[in-house]
C-alpha cells in the first residue's frame, strides 16, 4: 500500500464549536439588541450558511474564494440572521462573532482525534488538515493541540478554491508533495470530503458521528447519488483502514 498522507477535515470531524454556534451567535446578537430566539437564531444561521455556500453555480470558478470573500460571505450570513438589528449594530455583532471563533478556545477537539494522531504517527503517517475555513484556522489549530503539531494546512482562502473544487485537491496534493494514490482525505461531508476527493482520484473516507452537521453541506439528490461510500464513526476506524 502506498498510502502516506491521511488528511483530515476540520470542523466536524477534528474539531467542534464550544458552545455551540446557535448558543454563541445568540448569546452576542442579544448583547446587541436582538430580540430572536435561540432556535430562531439556529434555523436562520443554517439557511444562511447553506445560501451562501457555493452559491453562484458557475461550476469550479464558482468555487474559487479568498480572505476578502470569506469575510464578506460571514458578513452577509450574521446580517441575515440579525435582521432586527440596525446596520452598525449588525456590524459590531459580526466582528464580535468573526473574532469569537477565531480563538482556539471557543473550539474543542474530538476525544479521538489525539489517539488516532498519536497511533497513525507512531505508523510512520503523515498528517495533513485541509478546510473550507479560512486563515482564522490556523490560531485556532495554534492553541489546540493535537492539532497544532500539524504542518500541512490547506485552507480554502488561502489556495483559493473552496472544496469540492478540483482546485482545491490539487492544491492539497501540491502541498502534500504526494500523488493521489498516496494520500486519503477523511471528512463529515459526503460532497465536500468524498465526492470532491474521489473526483481527485483520492480516496474518500466519511465520518458519521451520528449529530447534526450545522457547518456541513444539506443532504441532497446529489449527495444521495454519489453514495456515502467507505463510513466510519470514529477517527480511531481510520486505523483498521490504513493498517
Amino acid at each position: 500500500m502506498s498510502l502516506r498522507w491521511i488528511v483530515f477535515d476540520a470542523v466536524g470531524t477534528l474539531i467542534f464549536p464550544t458552545p455551540d454556534v446557535a448558543t454563541a451567535y445568540h448569546r452576542v446578537g442579544s448583547a446587541h439588541g436582538s430580540r430572536l430566539s435561540q432556535d430562531a437564531v439556529r434555523d436562520r444561521f443554517r439557511a444562511a450558511f447553506r445560501r451562501t455556500e457555493n452559491s453562484d453555480g458557475s461550476g469550479e470558478s464558482g468555487m474559487r474564494t479568498c480572505e476578502a470573500d470569506e469575510v464578506e460571505r460571514w458578513q452577509q450570513i450574521v446580517a441575515e440572521v440579525f435582521d432586527d438589528l440596525s446596520p452598525s449594530a449588525a456590524d459590531d455583532c459580526f466582528r464580535e462573532l468573526f473574532d469569537h471563533f477565531a480563538r482556539p478556545e471557543a473550539w474543542a477537539c474530538f476525544d479521538d482525534v489525539a489517539p488516532t494522531f498519536a497511533t497513525l504517527r507512531s505508523e510512520g503517517f503523515n498528517i495533513a488538515v485541509a478546510s473550507n475555513f479560512d486563515s482564522r484556522l490556523n490560531s485556532v489549530c495554534d492553541g489546540l493541540p493535537p492539532l497544532n503539531e500539524v504542518g500541512v494546512r490547506v485552507v480554502s482562502s488561502e489556495v483559493g478554491f473552496n472544496k469540492p473544487s478540483r482546485g482545491f485537491y490539487d492544491a492539497v496534493l501540491r502541498l502534500v508533495d504526494a500523488s493521489p494514490d498516496e494520500v486519503m482525505v477523511i471528512g463529515d461531508d459526503a460532497i465536500n470530503d468524498v465526492q470532491g476527493a474521489e473526483q481527485s482520484g483520492i480516496r474518500g473516507v466519511l465520518i458519521d458521528r451520528g449529530g447534526a452537521r450545522l457547518f456541513s453541506t444539506e443532504a441532497s439528490e446529489s449527495e444521495a447519488a454519489t453514495g456515502r461510500g467507505t463510513v466510519i464513526h470514529s477517527l480511531l476506524d481510520v486505523l483498521e483502514l490504513v493498517s
